[in-house]
């Protein structure tokens, strides 16, 4: 970690966050605006543009709450038929409906895993197999423990309150990810509600619409990236422990910074201190966590979610391709032309990316993440590849770091083109996955 660029970094994020920051009228506009105009010679201050009152990334974060707040209200209302525990989706195969909270609707289904993140925000520390009702299927659930400890926090412990908090929770990490996504924008000299594309990811609906944690690990992730920019290694440490615990792919870019800072040792560049704090804190905690599942389940949740979510590499995106190439409806657009549509639009943000991988100004660290979590996603099993139901939101930390470099891009290099074309790119999917999610399950 270079001190000067992090000391740079650290002025260009705390920059975003003033009222006004030095791009809200430009030193060549401002005699002009001074000297015309009716308020000329009364000493008035000119009036600020709409573009330089919406920069800040208060306002994007109100944006990205806004709109996660309609579509749960929405969701609530119309396909919920006003319950917000239809949101848990808990199925018959996973639950004794005897032993449920009351009221608690079952789907005649395999259920979704929402189920299990309710389940664990009733007793975050209740490792027994089945609990209220609900049986876990996998060790590895224990694993993310993040999501429903926060849920139960905020709920008081109050179990009638946990459906509403579990919504509650990823509509406020939302709003969070259009903050944080603001602070990465203005850090790239670009406008503060550029950073709205890292919200903007179709598949945070159906996370949103089905109680799961990435939008919550994505908001930690983020905010551990500033703090690194920032030069904060404990508040990134803090950031990156709890979104490891929330989702374990958060250690992907653990790895990554680890990975820099050994390198940057080992030829001299950097040496060991607190920046290390960083990775070591997290891969320590997560190591620790495994350890206490393990006791309390006899099994290691990693182990346990290693051999049903990866396979070989490469193989399971060839036989989606191949399989739902053969599906593919050309008088009506269904779920896997939907899927391809997002693949695409996925597959754009990324090649733009790795094409801006020399010129981007993003951090080295950043720049590796998304080639490990590219990794990632091609050793998956081809259940999640296949799932035509789940709008790609297991690939969430590909997008955002893909979105992330690009907003390190300088303009110059990325056209002024670009973001704004994959923007609209984007919007066909966005529309579509939110009327789905309106209407079904």
């Amino acid at each position: 970690m270079p001190g000067q660029e992090h000391l740079a970094a650290r002025a260009r994020v705390a920059q975003s966050v003033m009222p006004d920051g030095p791009e809200s009228i430009t030193p060549a506009a401002g005699p002009a605006i001074a000297s015309s105009g009716p308020d000329a010679g009364t000493g008035a201050p000119p009036a600020r543009s709409l573009a330089s009152r919406t920069n800040r990334p208060a306002v994007a974060a109100l944006v990205a709450t806004l709109a996660a707040l309609a579509f749960a209200l929405a969701r609530w209302q119309t396909w919920a038929h006003g319950s917000i525990s239809r949101f848990i989706l808990v199925g018959r195969h996973f639950a004794t409906p005897a032993q449920l909270p009351h009221s608690m609707p079952v789907a005649p289904t395999y259920g979704y895993d929402g189920q299990f993140f309710y389940r664990l925000a009733l007793n975050p520390l209740n490792f027994r197999p089945t609990a209220y009702g609900i049986t876990m299927d996998h060790s590895y659930r224990y694993m993310r423990i993040g999501y429903p400890a926060l849920t139960w926090l905020v709920s008081l412990g109050q179990h009638f309150l946990v459906p509403v908090m579990l919504v509650a929770v990823n509509v406020a990490a939302i709003g969070a990810l259009g903050y944080l996504g603001a602070l990465f924008a203005v850090d790239g000299g670009r406008h503060a509600l550029a950073g709205l594309l890292l919200p903007g990811y179709f598949g945070l609906i159906t996370s949103l619409s089905r109680d799961t944690a990435e939008p919550l690990a994505a908001a930690l992730l983020l905010a551990g990236l500033l703090a690194i920019r920032a030069r904060r290694p404990v508040l990134a440490a803090a950031l990156l422990v709890y979104g490891a615990l929330t989702r374990e792919t958060v250690m992907v870019a653990v790895a990554a910074i680890a990975i820099m800072r050994v390198v940057g040792i080992m030829r001299g560049q950097a040496r060991p201190g607190r920046d290390d704090l960083a990775w070591t804190v997290p891969a320590v905690a997560f190591a620790a966590w495994q350890v206490v599942v393990k006791a309390a389940t006899g099994s290691v949740p990693l182990l346990s979610d290693g051999g049903r979510n990866a396979g070989e590499p490469f193989v399971a995106p060839l036989q989606a391709l191949e399989s739902n190439l053969r599906h593919v409806n050309t008088h009506q657009f269904d779920q896997y032309d939907l899927w391809f549509l997002q693949l695409a639009i996925l597959a754009f943000f990324v090649i733009a990316a790795l094409l801006s991988l020399w010129s981007t100004k993003a951090p080295a660290h950043e720049r590796l993440a998304l080639v490990l979590y590219l990794v990632e996603i091609c050793v998956v099993t081809p259940s999640t590849w296949n799932s035509l139901d789940a709008d790609l939101r297991s690939f969430i930390e590909v997008y955002l770091l893909a979105v992330i470099i690009l907003l390190g891009t300088p303009r110059r290099s990325l056209g002024a083109w670009l973001l704004p074309s994959l923007a609209a790119l984007s919007v066909p999917a966005l529309i579509v996955v939110t009327q789905r999610r309106l209407t079904g399950s």
